[in-house]
């Protein structure tokens, strides 16, 4: 008899058990949104990107090479630090034209041939070029200035910018 009274508590249990899983709020079939998350970077902060060319001196070789590499670095104003700010793509144009004009380069046209030659790369191969298709790509109408060109406004910058983006080297090791 005391074995069944035991068999029945432990159903009365799982049965009770049983009803606050199915029943309460943790079985609620809402959805759950997580809180949007935002970059920010603190104040100083250090930037530089690097672009490496390389010709090979033998084709059959890849020891004997001739390599030049361009490096920009810049910091970041003390007074620049804006919790939740977005970063939008005409800024990194915008700063991009600075950047280069400050180099001794067009920066307009160089941003525009940038567009331009991402833009003729039907099916990207490799991770660079497909991060250029993502950042280079018209997003809104914000960055028409740089997307609104012709051929010929796409040849006028190739002449004008000697320096090509699809030029850089994708990876290093090769």
């Amino acid at each position: 008899m005391d074995r069944l009274h035991q068999l029945i508590i432990l159903i009365y249990v799982t049965f009770i058990i049983f009803l606050f899983i199915q029943f309460g709020e943790s079985s609620d079939q809402s959805k759950v949104y997580r809180q949007k998350r935002y970059l920010s970077f603190q104040n100083v902060s250090h930037f530089f990107i690097r672009l490496n060319f390389k010709a090979n001196m033998v084709p059959w070789n890849q020891i004997f090479a001739q390599a030049l590499g361009f490096r920009m670095n810049w910091d970041e104003p003390p007074d620049s630090f804006h919790p939740y700010r977005h970063l939008q793509r005409r800024d990194v144009f915008r700063n991009m034209e600075i950047l280069l004009d400050r180099n001794g380069l067009d920066g307009f046209h160089c941003v525009r041939r940038a567009i331009c030659e991402v833009n003729q790369i039907d099916e990207p191969r490799y991770i660079y070029f497909r991060i250029l298709k993502m950042i280079f790509r018209q997003h809104s109408s914000d960055t028409a200035k740089w997307h609104e060109h012709t051929q010929e406004d796409c040849q006028i910058s190739v002449n004008t910018c000697p320096f090509s983006i699809l030029e850089v080297l994708p990876y290093t090791d090769l």
